[in-house]
């Protein structure tokens, strides 16, 4: 029950019925002035020439002195045509000279008369005057000067709301408020009912939707999208909510991508760097168990294979060091001018050994100029060294590893790679820069970082790699350096 009356729906209708209640009660209490408000200057003008009336046919000065019997009279008249008016007799300062109530209920002795010249010189104005029987409180009142030979003694004054009709048309009013206000809550309730209830329907559905659909994607649905049609606001944010469930299924997918790269990783590791170690800790325990009995020549042999298999596993720990270190961006590049022709001339000197080793024709054609190219010589060494060695590693005996060194544009020159080696598959092509990634083809050592690590290092010079290949016949790698101008 608590979580239905928490639900947006039913906390907008509560807050609906509570304003339009509140409305409701303003609209009563504006209802109730106005409809007295407009009783009251009714009676006014209706009841506007009863004083002038009374004035023009009572005599209630004689010879200046005040004629009891006409005046009695006068009151008795008027009470018994109009019960529900108080007649009061002033003298032309306002005091009241005569009145028809009870001794004592009287309590104003003089009234102002700022309000009886004011009705008299305006015909149609709506005023108060004061309540001789309840001081402070004003009423609706008809008044009239009275005339004696061509003199003004004094003023009629007739509250046209006596005391006891007040009390009737309080209690009257009271009672009709009731009926009103109790009408205006139930048609204020069943508005409420029937209008919120479509209106706030219509709003919060699309709230409903949307979070039906992030609690589906919250267990587990991941295809779960909200697709509103609608527009507005909540399009939006249903818009913005299925852009982040696509990047989140895609860093999920991301995620698991890398998971299995990091399984395979564990198991190439494992077994790349098993290899060399076993080979050293089976010669190792050779030389140990057999020193005696082994000639200087085959002991040899043996620190030979310790030291290659030690190296082959030095190499293979500082391409995980060095992969590791690009991936965090902890690598800076410190570029420099230098000659290009210099430093492949070099990386050819290093690696014409192994070439020969194996036959391979290894040759480079340099620019005939000098250029100097703008990057680190440091990192670009290494991103040759992995080339030129993967060349090598997969061509076959007799086959031919060629680098080419051209102009590309004025700014830039090209350096491609190729070789006639057993070439890559077109399945495994988009994915030889993936980090531990080995061909199915390759049988050499090494945990599949070189490529890798040439993709990072030329990322950081802001440089593409672009690869060509075919199975058995070979394959090219070429990219951009800036010339230094």
């Amino acid at each position: 029950m608590k979580k239905i009356f928490n639900s947006l729906f039913w906390r907008l209708s509560f807050f609906f019925l509570f304003f339009l209640l509140i409305i409701s009660g303003v609209f009563i209490y504006i209802t109730h002035n106005s409809s007295i408000i407009y009783s009251q200057e009714t009676s006014q003008k209706l009841n506007r020439p009863l004083a002038e009336r009374v004035a023009k046919f009572t005599q209630p000065f004689v010879n200046g002195s005040l004629n009891d019997v006409d005046v009695e009279e006068m009151f008795h008249n008027v009470m018994v045509l109009n019960p529900s008016v108080e007649v009061y007799l002033l003298d032309e300062s306002g005091k009241i000279l005569s009145y028809y109530a009870p001794f004592g209920e009287v309590k104003l002795e003089r009234l102002n008369l700022d309000p009886i010249h004011q009705f008299i010189d305006n015909k149609e104005e709506f005023i108060k005057g004061e309540d001789p029987r309840n001081p402070g409180v004003h009423k609706i009142f008809s008044a009239a000067s009275i005339i004696n030979n061509d003199k003004k003694v004094g003023y009629i004054y007739i509250i046209l709301a006596s005391e006891e009709y007040t009390s009737v048309t309080d209690m009257l009013a009271h009672n009709y408020q009731i009926k009103l206000a109790t009408k205006a809550v139930l048609i204020t309730l069943l508005a409420a009912i029937i209008i919120g209830f479509f209106v706030i329907w219509y709003l919060t559905k699309n709230v409903n939707k949307i979070s039906a659909a992030v609690n589906r994607f919250k267990h587990g649905d991941l295809s779960s999208r909200i697709h509103l049609k609608s527009k507005g606001e909540l399009s939006v944010l249903a818009n913005n909510i299925d852009s982040m469930a696509d990047t989140i299924v895609s860093n999920i997918n991301e995620i698991r991508s890398v998971e299995k790269l990091r399984k395979e990783l564990i198991s190439n590791i494992s077994h790349d760097l098993r290899t060399p170690l076993t080979s050293i800790q089976g010669y190792a325990e050779t030389l140990v168990l057999l020193e005696e009995k082994l000639d200087k020549k085959t002991k040899i042999k043996y620190l030979d294979t310790i030291l290659s298999s030690t190296q082959r596993l030095k190499k293979m720990v500082d391409d995980l060091f060095e992969i590791s270190k690009l991936e965090a961006s902890q690598v800076e590049t410190k570029k420099e001018n230098f000659s290009i022709n210099e430093l492949l001339s070099d990386m050819v000197m290093k690696f014409n050994l192994i070439a020969k080793s194996k036959s391979i024709d290894f040759k480079i054609q340099m620019l005939e100029e000098n250029v100097l190219v703008f990057a680190d010589i440091a990192l670009m060494e290494r991103v040759f060294q992995n080339l030129l060695d993967n060349a090598l590693k997969h061509t076959n005996e007799g086959g031919t590893v060629l680098i080419v060194i051209k102009n590309k544009t004025t700014d830039a020159i090209e350096i491609m790679i190729k070789d006639t080696g057993i070439g890559i598959s077109s399945e495994e092509l988009p994915y030889i820069f993936d980090r531990y990634k080995k061909g199915e083809s390759n049988n050499q050592d090494g945990t599949g970082l070189g490529l890798a690590i040439v993709k990072k290092i030329l990322d950081l010079h802001k440089q593409d790699i672009k690869v060509e290949s075919e199975l058995n016949v070979g394959t090219s790698f070429s990219f951009n350096l800036p010339v230094h101008s």
